[in-house]
């Protein structure tokens, strides 16, 4: 074993073992066969070398000599550091481990995703071909190892694998249905156990399969009709997130902005001109509200994600692959809105 593969292994045993069993069959369920040890230890050597930076840091920053001061300036900037930026370091290392370690959960499960779709597009043509040979006289079997075509993907490699099991010492049923161990699909799963049953009883294993793919067909349908249906409240949603609400967030900033300046104005200026009502002290400031605009619009952008996923695949983890689009947008429409409204009233003034 290589250092670079002896480093791997042993920063992955930092994680929990059932979260590496659990990713170890999500790489299965990829059919690319890599090892869990190499995906989490990568991602954990990383996310080590930002905590370590993380801790170095502001030791670096204290350490660092003070220049463009006077000595009594220096002093005091010296002074400002007694409580050190170690802990914002920290916790800045900290998410930014739980971040990579995200990434590295979420690439391995769009792979996963993406694998399971395209099995299941090819299902019905593969069930149809499995009932045509069985038609023209073939067994079982034969049926299904004939329709393992190339076009059909990872279902295609399925059935090869399966196929080629049960010329070993394994049954053809436990063959089919050992499938789901190795792609995750509940729908294939049901259609392998019914293959499996209908093989046992002796029924019309033909037509059984050709209705099978018809219903799947009609099922797939329906979803594609329903995507299609709410298709419009996803662009009303993303609309919503991408352009309303940066657009209110950049006013509201700039309202505080203005009544910020108004108080600062009537408090340098004689009382008594009717600007009692500037009297109070806003405790917000704009540069605070900047970042809590921030903060709002990426929680609400990756929440509109999740909701998106939900509406075209109903899984809301499907929906965080739009989320750096959406979250990017949505911010770059923020800091546009803040740039315009600022100078249309400032051309005003």
């Amino acid at each position: 074993m290589r250092l670079k593969e002896r480093v791997y292994v042993s920063a992955s045993r930092v994680l929990p073992s059932s979260y590496r069993q659990h990713l170890s069959q999500m790489l299965l369920y990829t059919g690319e066969g890599q090892s869990v040890d190499y995906w989490l230890g990568s991602g954990t050597v990383l996310g080590l070398l930002v905590l370590i930076i993380a801790l170095i840091a502001p030791f670096a920053l204290q350490t660092a000599p003070i220049t463009g001061f006077s000595v009594a300036e220096a002093a005091e900037v010296e002074e400002a550091r007694v409580v050190p930026p170690g802990a914002g370091f920290l916790a800045g290392g900290a998410l930014l481990f739980i971040i990579i370690q995200l990434i590295i959960y979420l690439v391995v499960y769009f792979k996963v995703e993406d694998r399971t779709r395209r099995a299941e597009k090819a299902l019905p043509d593969a069930l149809h071909l499995m009932a045509a040979n069985i038609r023209a006289g073939m067994t079982p079997f034969q049926a299904m190892k004939l329709s393992a075509r190339k076009e059909f993907g990872p279902l295609s490699e399925e059935i090869g694998y399966a196929t080629a099991k049960a010329l070993g010492t394994e049954s053809f049923s436990d063959a089919l249905l050992s499938i789901k161990q190795r792609i995750k699909s509940g729908m294939l799963d049901r259609v392998m156990q019914l293959f499996a049953s209908s093989m046992k009883a002796g029924g019309h294993l033909a037509q059984l399969l050709e209705e099978v793919a018809k219903d799947i067909s009609a099922t797939r349908a329906l979803k594609r009709e329903l995507v299609t249906n709410t298709k419009m409240y996803t662009m009303l949603i993303m609309f919503t997130i991408v352009i309303c609400a940066p657009l209110l967030q950049a006013i509201s900033i700039h309202f505080v902005k203005v009544i910020t300046d108004m108080q600062s104005k009537a408090s340098a200026g004689d009382e008594g001109f009717g600007m009692s009502f500037l009297a109070g002290e806003v405790a917000m400031t704009p540069e605070f509200l900047i970042v809590i605009s921030v903060v709002m619009l990426v929680t609400t952008s990756l929440l509109a994600s999740m909701l998106a996923g939900v509406i075209v695949e109903g899984k809301g983890k499907y929906g965080l692959k739009y989320a750096p689009i959406v979250i990017t947008g949505t911010l770059i429409m923020f800091f546009v809105f803040r740039h315009l409204i600022t100078a249309f009233f400032g051309s005003m003034g």
